[in-house]
């Protein structure tokens, strides 16, 4: 996440008044945290200001957020899978042989998700997933990469959690981590950070629009696009 010098920003600032919250209530690890609309109104901040503090707080490895669950605290030394700038061949030897698999589940799977993200999903959640967009465009033009990673990891969660389909919730969470470890594979800088998002520049207008086929096609395509950026061929 990107460091800034002098004066705190408003994530940073609500990520402390969370802790401040936890300290004082005597929240400890598996303790769940109130929703972000909850803290919102509890802290003061406004709800996408709150939604990027959580995703600060999780890239630390404060918490976990479960899509369809919830957010929940963990121990500061609690392994948690999510995006960095490492690869994931050396971090993650389990998946380094079975890239091509995890592109071809997501490949079977996200298009679906996408389509009922357009039928399904509320009007606060496209704003979400539409805020995270634009945010992973700033962190492109900071060359962040590590935060590029965690937004397109918390892009996709909202994704899954925006179906509001229980049964593909809980049938994926329990490999979330490693369903979206395959998205930091093919982060590099320049240009193909432009593909991705613009990929999901269009998936977000067929779902504000909503559009279920084109979302489902356009999910189609970014799959292709990832897979085609970290060198694996999908077999459609």
């Amino acid at each position: 996440m990107l460091e800034l010098v002098g004066k705190k920003s408003k994530t940073e600032e609500a990520v402390e008044s969370i802790e401040a919250m936890v300290a004082g209530k005597g929240l400890a690890s598996g303790d769940k945290l109130p929703s972000q609309r909850n803290l919102s109104e509890l802290l003061g901040f406004s709800r996408p200001t709150v939604r990027e503090a959580l995703i600060a707080m999780e890239t630390r490895g404060r918490l976990v957020i479960e899509p369809g669950k919830g957010v929940f605290l963990v121990d500061k030394g609690t392994t948690v899978l999510l995006p960095s700038t490492g690869s994931a061949r050396s971090d993650h030897p389990d998946l380094a042989g079975r890239e091509s698999q995890m592109y071809q589940f997501r490949y079977a799977i996200e298009p679906a998700v996408a389509g009922l993200v357009a039928v399904n999903a509320t009007a606060a959640q496209i704003e979400d997933m539409t805020h995270i967009v634009q945010e992973m465009r700033a962190a492109m033009a900071e060359n962040c990469l590590s935060r590029f990673a965690q937004l397109d990891f918390a892009f996709h969660a909202h994704m899954l959690e925006a179906a509001n389909n229980r049964f593909f919730t809980e049938a994926i969470t329990p490999f979330l981590n490693m369903f979206f470890e395959s998205q930091k594979l093919p982060l590099v800088a320049g240009d193909e950070l432009l593909e991705t998002i613009a990929e999901h520049e269009v998936l977000m207008e067929y779902i504000r629009t909503r559009d279920s086929r084109a979302a489902r096609e356009a999910m189609e395509q970014h799959v292709k696009g990832v897979a085609r950026r970290a060198g694996v061929r999908l077999v459609a």
